[in-house]
């Protein structure tokens, strides 16, 4: 590491106060050392818990400063770094043992095998004189992973791990319940500053005031994050304006942004505050406005913004109260900059559309779009309420007791809904038949040991399941299986042998998915229906094709259709009962239909001709000429370059063509001028005589 570097972080470690509890525990526990015969002991897991801004992500580095100085491995992974799925989760842990370890010899294998086999042999390679320090930060956010973490990574670390952990919550039953985990877990709570404390705080940040201080520290209670705030905005103003006290943080951080001078500073704040991880690319896009990067590096340069693998991020409390605050004051930007960071993350997902997985990126996707879709069957999506688990080992037991429960209670599901924006309500309508077929025939053990991904629960915030998914992906390693299945079969043996092979994909990014199964414990709840909603929407966005034939009942017709599903009468079967015809439901999200899709969830007008086929076609060019053949200088295009070039010639603006391409005017002008440099040209005019001919 740099001395200057050094220096920085040793100053940084001397504003930590308080803390010497934490720090001493954590240095008892990297002491342990190998002795002479004598191993360090079993795993070992530390979980830091406590309110947003009280510093656990400020421990975490500061004890992973502390152990590499003694030459420890040290990596750290936040929750956004990743995907939250087994090949996401030992990518990123890959991607961070990166120059730890010696590189395998066959680079090309390793590429192609499982990430986590990658991971393990990496870990092989580890010096064996160097202790691994694991930390996870924002764990709250990784409920959805945590028995993936108990079940295919954490009993394969080496001895004498350290596993580091910081969250909101203290861990729940998963951990608890089992005394093989509860030995290993030790969970330390991460509380206010005491006064004393704060106020030698105040001091270093020179706050000598009496008077300001005790101020500062009846407002914020110790806080630290809100300390932080306070003393940066008693640097800028030279004093402390006392806020209400009813929401001390909220105002705060509003003192924050009002006491600095650089008004361009905080509108980044406010538009970084709807982003959960930012560059100065996406930043750009969401304002639709080129970015400097002196403007990005003083607001990458605040007290509460951090780098992470992924870009950077503002601490979570700071986000969530900036962007809380924008929402009430300016509802219509708010909604503005998060459709602008959908049609980013659209572009960029069909861009890279079959070449490398794109799986946070649509998660992010669905978390921006204002998805008007199937409104009467969905609810204000809960932010944390409720999760969906992919099956492990651990978990299985839970998928297999909740069908077998769901088997032995099933009744009729009977109720209305009414689509808040045209007020025509409709019946939900499923007799105790439709529930039962749902998963007639379903062999979840048989289905875990061919594909284990394939399994998701729905879990509650304490942990219960609410509904079951079963989501097949369509590979190579599938594909005799579910040619023979009952319900997929059908599809599958009615295609062609060519569309067969395009099915036979690698593992690690199928073809498509089979929706199997979904069951919900209450189907009526609305909260419960539209996280099963945005589950499809996730398999969609993926691009793949997606196949279904789920038992025939109108409302169930209705809701494939209003998906963007089309029936497919060639695959019908009666494999359900032997008597009642079953359709077969198929959407095709592959290529260029990827786009299409996009356009019609986000209300995008549909998308121009590419610029191949604009140039070619017998269009007027304004004057009443005909417009000439495509030009050979097409060629030297990227397929988004012709797009853009050809809507350039159809007389649209930049951001007429950002809404017809669904990306942001920033981005259009990017093509626009490697299109100019290709072709040697700085003018539209000038692009329409070199394609156009003349």
């Amino acid at each position: 590491m740099p001395q200057g570097t050094n220096r920085i972080a040793d100053r940084e470690s001397e504003f930590i106060v308080g803390r010497e509890r934490e720090m001493e525990l954590f240095r008892a526990l990297l002491e342990r050392r190998r002795g002479a015969g004598e191993g360090v002991g079993p795993l070992t897991i530390l979980h830091l818990y406590g309110t947003g801004g009280v510093g656990k992500s400020t421990l975490l580095r500061q004890f992973l400063r502390e152990a590499e100085e003694k030459g420890e491995t040290a990596l750290l992974l936040d929750s956004r770094d990743f995907v939250h799925t087994e090949q996401g989760l030992f990518e990123a842990l890959l991607r961070q043992l990166q120059g730890v370890t010696p590189a395998g010899s066959d680079p090309q294998a390793a590429a192609l095998q499982p990430a986590r086999m990658g991971w393990l042999a990496a870990l092989e390679r580890l010096p064996a004189d160097r202790r691994l320090i694991l930390a996870f930060d924002t764990f709250e956010e990784m409920q959805d992973i945590e028995a993936l973490l108990r079940d295919r990574l954490l009993p394969w670390l080496p001895e004498g791990a350290l596993v580091l952990l910081a969250g909101r919550l203290a861990l729940g039953s998963g951990w608890m319940r089992s005394p093989a985990w509860r030995e290993r877990v030790r969970q330390l709570p991460v509380e206010h500053l005491s006064r004393p404390d704060c106020m030698r705080y105040l001091e270093q940040c020179g706050v000598r005031e009496e008077e300001q201080k005790e101020r500062v520290w009846r407002q914020t209670h110790g806080h630290p994050l809100s300390l932080s705030l306070a003393a940066a905005a008693h640097a800028l103003s030279g004093g402390w304006e006392e806020a209400a006290p009813l929401d001390w943080f909220a105002e705060v951080a509003a003192l924050w942004l009002r006491e600095v001078p650089d008004g361009e500073l905080r509108k980044l704040v406010e538009a970084a505050s709807v982003l959960r991880v930012f560059d100065q690319e996406l930043l750009s896009s969401s304002l639709e406005a080129e970015l400097p990067a002196e403007v990005f590096d003083r607001l990458t340069g605040l007290s509460f913004v951090r780098k992470s693998e992924r870009g950077w991020q503002l601490h979570d409390l700071m986000r969530e109260t900036t962007e809380a605050r924008l929402r009430e004051r300016a509802p219509k930007l708010h909604r503005q900059i998060k459709d602008r960071i959908a049609a980013y993350y659209a572009d960029e997902i069909i861009a890279a559309s079959g070449r490398k997985n794109m799986d946070w990126e649509v998660g992010e996707l669905f978390r921006h779009a204002g998805v008007e879709v199937l409104r009467a069957l969905t609810a204000e999506r809960s932010r944390s309420r409720y999760y969906w688990e992919t099956v492990t080992e651990s978990s299985l037991g839970d998928a297999l007791a909740y069908l077998e429960g769901r088997r032995s209670s099933m009744t009729a599901i009977r109720g209305w809904e009414t689509d808040p924006q045209t007020g025509q309500s409709f019946r939900i309508d499923y007799s105790a038949e439709a529930v039962r077929y749902n998963s007639a025939g379903l062999d979840l053990e048989e289905v875990f040991r061919l594909e284990p991904s394939s399994i998701q629960l729905l879990r509650d915030a304490e942990g219960g399941t609410q509904a079951l998914s079963v989501n097949i992906p369509i590979h190579k390693g599938t594909l005799a299986w579910l040619t023979r299945d009952p319900f997929c079969g059908p599809y599958l043996r009615s295609l062609s042998p060519g569309e067969l092979r395009a099915l036979e994909a690698p593992p690690e990014r199928p073809a498509g998915w089979f929706l199997r199964c979904s069951d919900y414990a209450d189907l009526m709840n609305p909260a419960v229906r539209t996280e099963g909603v945005y589950l499809i929407y996730s398999y969609i966005g993926r691009g793949g094709i997606l196949i279904c034939s789920p038992y025939p009942t109108e409302i169930t017709r209705k809701a494939y259709i209003g998906f963007g599903f089309s029936e497919v009468p060639q695959a019908e079967h009666r494999n359900y009962d032997g008597v009642t015809p079953a359709p077969t439901y198929v959407l095709d999200a592959r290529g260029a239909k990827l786009r299409s899709f996009f356009e019609g969830l986000l209300g995008k007008p549909d998308a121009a001709k590419t610029s191949a086929e604009t140039a070619s076609s017998a269009e007027a060019d304004g004057s009443g000429r005909e417009v000439a053949g495509p030009s050979p200088l097409w060629e030297k295009l990227t397929e988004r370059e012709r797009e853009v070039a050809g809507l350039v010639l159809g007389g649209c603006s930049n951001p007429e063509i950002g809404a017809r391409l669904y990306i942001s005017e920033v981005t259009v002008k990017k093509h626009l001028k490697s299109v100019y440099a290709k072709l040697g040209i700085t003018k539209r005019i000038q692009l329409a005589g070199l394609l156009l001919g003349e």
